[in-house]
């Protein structure tokens, strides 16, 4: 089971960084392209005519990737007054865990809605790029799964002695 564990730790690992510098490649590649979309469209009165729309698409999917990586080190924005006050007593663990589970059911919910949402978006395809727009809308559930799979650990790390 311990083999399982670091084998799968492992493998998390290395998605992880490779969704890391993914987000960045991404990012780095919207400014390079707005960049250049502004400058030709103040200085040479010609725009890239696709650039606003390939943005936009590149934005959702560092948006829903770069959240999973977030949520593996729990740094999404959260009000802790309560869980900071019962910190180190059993109501706080309950609290934490009934937390947990409202937010392991929030991401399954969303994940069930952004499978719908992109078999169904597959018929529309994007007016500059013509790219079917559910490969944008995949960006949801492969986020949210990861996000998911992060969840998990985080939630399971609560009954660990130690935490």
């Amino acid at each position: 089971m311990k083999k399982f564990i670091f084998l799968a730790d492992t493998l998390l690992g290395h998605i992880d960084n490779f969704i890391y510098w993914l987000s960045i490649t991404i990012m780095s590649f919207m400014l390079i392209l707005t960049f250049t979309n502004v400058t030709g469209r103040y200085l040479f009165k010609k725009s890239i005519f696709f650039s606003e729309e390939l943005a936009r698409f590149l934005f959702v999917w560092v948006v829903f990737l770069g959240a999973a990586i977030i949520i593996k080190d729990r740094g999404h924005v959260a009000v802790t007054l309560l869980t900071d006050k019962l910190r180190g007593r059993k109501s706080g663990v309950v609290l934490e865990i009934i937390i947990g589970i409202c937010g392991y059911i929030f991401l399954v919910i969303v994940f069930m809605g952004g499978i719908k949402l992109a078999g169904t978006m597959n018929i529309y395809s994007s007016a500059a790029l013509g790219i079917p727009m559910g490969y944008v809308y995949w960006a949801i559930p492969l986020g949210i799964g990861i996000m998911m799979i992060h969840h998990t650990k985080n939630f399971i790390s609560l009954f660990r002695k130690g935490r």
